[in-house]
Formats: C-alpha cells, sequence, structure tokens
C-alpha cells in the first residue's frame, strides 16, 4: 500500500499508540503497524480535512444522560448490587450492570462468593493503562468462567471502557474467563482535541475496511497488477472522505461516548472489544496506586511488561449484599 493509505495507516496508529501491544489474555487491541506504515509518506500529503461536526443533539443527549447514570449510580441504577475488592494496597468498591451484562456479572458474583479471587494478584499493571487480575495461574495464561469454559461478549451502549471500568479481559471475541481489569487511564484522547480524535478514529475505520478488501484481494488470488490498481482507488478514495470530513450519523454514533471520555478519562480504543460490566465507585486513589508501582520495564518487542515493584494480592472479593 502506498501514498494516502499509508498515510492514513499512519494516523490510525496514532489513536493507541499510547496504550501498550502486549496481546496476553487481552486488555489491549491496538493494531500493529503493517509494512505499508511503515514505508515513506514523503511523496504525498493529505488534503484539507473536511468538517467535523463535535455537537451531540437528540438521542445522542438521551444516551449521555444513561451514562452518567450509570457512572454515578443514579436513576435505574440506583439498586444495583456492588462489590467491595479488598487489596493488599487498599480497598476498592465498584457498582455492577447485571441487566447490561448479565453473564458476566454472574460469573465474577459467583466467583468472588466462592473465594476464587481471594489471595490472587493484579499480575499486569501498566501505569496510564489499566490493572489486570483474576488469573490463578498469575501470568495471564489462566483462568476460567463458572461454567467451565468461555463465554460471550456482552457490550452495551451506555456502558463503555471509562476510567474505572471493570471489564472482562480476554484473548479475542468471545473468550471470557475469569480475568478482569480496571481502566486507569485519566487522557481518554491521547493529547487530542475531541474533532482531531472523531476525525482519526473515522479515518482508522475506513482504513481498517481497506486493509481487509487488500487483505482479501491477495488471499483470493488476485494479480499484483490488480491489486495494485485497487490500492491507487483506495488512495482516491480516503482521500475523498478525509476530506469531506466525518458524516453526521458516525458523529452521531461517536460523540456520546467519545464527551464523556473527554471528561472523565478512560481506554475508548477497548469499546466493543471488552466487556464492561462494573464501575469503581470509590478507591480510584486505591487504583493509581497500584498503577504507580509498574515499574516500567518492556518485553523483548518494547511493549510494556506489566511488572510491578512488589506483589499486588487480591485479598477478598466481597458481595455486599
Amino acid at each position: 500500500m502506498k501514498k494516502i493509505l499509508t498515510i492514513f495507516l499512519t494516523l490510525a496508529v496514532m489513536l493507541t499508540a499510547a496504550a501498550c501491544g502486549a496481546k496476553e489474555e487481552g486488555t489491549e487491541s491496538s493494531p500493529a503497524p503493517s509494512s505499508a506504515a511503515e514505508e515513506s509518506s514523503s511523496e504525498a500529503s493529505l488534503p484539507e480535512p473536511g468538517p467535523v461536526p463535535t455537537e451531540v443533539g437528540g438521542e445522542g443527549l438521551a444516551l449521555m444522560e444513561q451514562m452518567t447514570a450509570a457512572l454515578e449510580g443514579t436513576g435505574d441504577y440506583a439498586d444495583n448490587p456492588t462489590v467491595s475488592i479488598e487489596t493488599s494496597e487498599g480497598t476498592i468498591r465498584a457498582r455492577l450492570f447485571p441487566k447490561e451484562a448479565p453473564k458476566a456479572v454472574e460469573n465474577f458474583l459467583t466467583h468472588a462468593r466462592e473465594g476464587y479471587y481471594d489471595g490472587l494478584t493484579f499480575h499486569r499493571v501498566i501505569n496510564d493503562f489499566m490493572l489486570q487480575g483474576g488469573d490463578p495461574n498469575g501470568d495471564g495464561t489462566g483462568g476460567e468462567s463458572i461454567w467451565g469454559g468461555p463465554f460471550e461478549d456482552e457490550f452495551s451502549p451506555v456502558l463503555r471502557n471509562f476510567r474505572g471500568a471493570l471489564s472482562m479481559a480476554n484473548s479475542g471475541a468471545n473468550t471470557n474467563g475469569s480475568q478482569f481489569f480496571i481502566v486507569q487511564r485519566k487522557d481518554a484522547l491521547s493529547g487530542m482535541g475531541l474533532s482531531d480524535y472523531l476525525l482519526n478514529l473515522y479515518m482508522n475505520d475506513q482504513v481498517s475496511a481497506a486493509q481487509r478488501e487488500i487483505s482479501e484481494m491477495a488471499a483470493g488470488g488476485k494479480s499484483q497488477e490488480e491489486v495494485n490498481a485497487r490500492i491507487d482507488e483506495l488512495n482516491g478514495e480516503l482521500d475523498g472522505k478525509y476530506a469531506a470530513g466525518v458524516p453526521q450519523d458516525y458523529a452521531d454514533q461517536k460523540l456520546p461516548a467519545l464527551k464523556k471520555y473527554e471528561e472523565v478519562g478512560g481506554t475508548p480504543h477497548l469499546d466493543d472489544v471488552h466487556t464492561v460490566f462494573g464501575y469503581v465507585i470509590e478507591g480510584m486513589d486505591v487504583v493509581d496506586k497500584i498503577a504507580a508501582l509498574d515499574t516500567g520495564e518492556t518485553d523483548q518487542a518494547g511493549n510494556p511488561a506489566g511488572k510491578t515493584s512488589k506483589p499486588v494480592t487480591i485479598v477478598k472479593v466481597t458481595v455486599e449484599e
């Protein structure tokens, strides 16, 4: 891939550059730069971007109100079940959402009542990202659901991976077991303004679709000439989409959550990838304290290792009944 497609691939990588690339029992879904993203983009330049809507209206406002109610535990969420996660660094309390994520909540509550999590560690801690625990093996490779096998994802437009979200770790779609993570990131938009982030998010989706098409062509036995011709066409299409700006219907889908992310922090790139089933209601200071124990070490690939300067133990998870 070349020209404008190469440039947009680079933009796509920007969206998740601040996150780690480690993928053990997946709290991370950052796309690795393809060979196209490594090529020089000096031969082409981006057109001027088109308009980017930044105002939420209509149904979007109602959705934002629901998101706020879920975060604050008001309205329909006032009587939701709560849990206390006692750790070696302090106690974290969370509200769970059985209506939006019934299987994830049942799984977590049953494991908690049976003492499954007691004595386990937060085995993967990455400062300004998240804390991951719930693995009896203590290394991200183990754990199982109360049903003995993986269960399906449960995504809700109301529950997003905001700062303080309690979410299921996984190793791909519908592979939930016992592991979970708590989102700790404060700057959800990685220093970008809302309009820039939304534009990059939109183009990231367009580039991903283009990548899939080219990969399918290559896998289907198309000649190099045919692939190159289609790449040239896609370059022009992406150029046109960038110049046209973000469509209103796309903005209407994304803006309610992005506005809330801008306010409270979190990891928007994990939405619809990891099931959110709870929110921390007390103890974010403890979450930050644990995150600060990240040693900053990296693995051989240069990704955050998630190691802590001392073990962080989940002493006990209690269902507050």
